[in-house]
């Protein structure tokens, strides 16, 4: 099978991307992927590095006033054309959007040429891009059920994010806590504010350090490009790192702080992880806000929005679920329950039914 796949703009959009590349690959080493972007963005490094053939393109977004709009729009005809000279040389025979702007040329024009094509919305709260997509394309892989109402119902099979196959699949490995300083045998409450980090949260993080209790650890990944810079010094058990293997803390944490990208959030589920989330109030449609209810819902983790949030409440909240195991295993019993561990699988082999219909 050939595939090519259109990711682009975030980690939340190019991660289960890449992910699904991986499985296919396992499963099917004879298969052919290649993937479409922009050439400006993450994708157009992160993806050549994992040894993926890519085709970027230079492609504005819409967003902004009237000029920038007509900006994109001439670029979204000109990725279009490009788009179809590319398909026309490849011959792929499915084409998979992980939303984004990016991923419109290239499903419109497969859908004009006659190629299958499926999109992957990750989030609750459907993105533009794949809404307006939703209308021409074959198939809809979705995560959560409120997508069943925005977009057509009979497209979509509730298969979720192919990164929480990876995740299931992740081992614990103690020496990634003993190698910054901290005793692998003592449970640990790990901090990620996504690979970026959060200034704002930061903020709220440096202030509760003091107010942690000292019979358990904590890990703070600030993030690589995070403004903030911690007053805070690391002590024997709080340390502030710039990163952390994501899903290797999750596997062997007792609790984790969080924000409510796609992509935590499934690995939440297959990882069966206790977690307090805070949204990120940043973000298009508040759609961090929408993935982290789902899940409050279902009793499968905590929320605090970013504008409750004080120093004082988020250390009440973690030493209060640090000194109940009882509440926190139910935490993670709930999430595991959401968990979809075999997303990449079953949207391979929607894939294959696809394409030999």
């Amino acid at each position: 099978m050939k595939v090519m796949i259109a990711a682009g703009g975030t980690g939340g959009h190019i991660y289960p991307a890449t992910a699904l590349a991986e499985v296919l690959k396992q499963k099917q080493p004879e298969s052919e992927i290649l993937f479409f972007g922009s050439n400006d963005r993450m994708e157009s490094t992160v993806i050549p590095q994992l040894g993926y053939r890519f085709y970027g393109l230079d492609m504005k977004s819409g967003n902004g006033d009237f000029l920038n709009k007509a900006k994109s729009m001439i670029s979204l005809l000109s990725a279009y054309k490009q788009a179809r000279e590319i398909l026309k040389q490849e011959r792929p025979d499915i084409c998979i959007g992980f939303g984004n702007y990016i991923s419109v040329p290239l499903i419109m024009a497969a859908h004009k040429m006659g190629i299958k094509t499926m999109i992957h919305e990750q989030n609750s709260y459907a993105g533009k891009a794949n809404k307006f997509l939703s209308k021409y394309v074959d198939a809809i892989v979705s995560c959560y059920e409120a997508n069943l109402s925005q977009m057509p119902k009979e497209k979509q099979r509730l298969l979720g994010n192919p990164q929480a196959t990876l995740a299931a699949n992740t081992t614990f490995d103690p020496s990634c806590l003993s190698d910054i300083g901290l005793d692998a045998a003592k449970p640990f409450v790990v901090c990620m504010m996504g690979s970026l980090g959060s200034a704002s949260v930061s903020k709220v993080l440096d202030e509760a350090c003091p107010l942690f209790e000292d019979d358990f650890q904590v890990v703070i990944a600030s993030g690589k490009s995070n403004d903030y810079t911690f007053t805070f010094e690391s002590n024997d058990h709080v340390k502030i790192v710039d990163y952390v293997d994501g899903k290797t803390m999750l596997k062997g944490c007792s609790l984790a702080v969080l924000r409510a990208g796609a992509t935590t959030m499934c690995e939440i589920g297959a990882i069966g992880c206790a977690s307090i989330l805070i949204p990120s109030p940043y973000v298009p449609n508040n759609h961090q806000f929408y993935n982290a209810e789902e899940l409050v819902k279902k009793g499968a983790a905590l929320m605090i929005e970013e504008k409750n949030l004080t120093a004082a409440k988020l250390a009440d909240t973690v030493n209060f679920l640090m000194h109940n195991e009882k509440k926190r295993d139910a935490l993670k019993k709930n999430a595991y329950m959401q968990g979809k561990r075999d997303a990449a699988d079953q949207m391979i082999a929607w894939m294959e039914e696809i394409v030999n219909a």
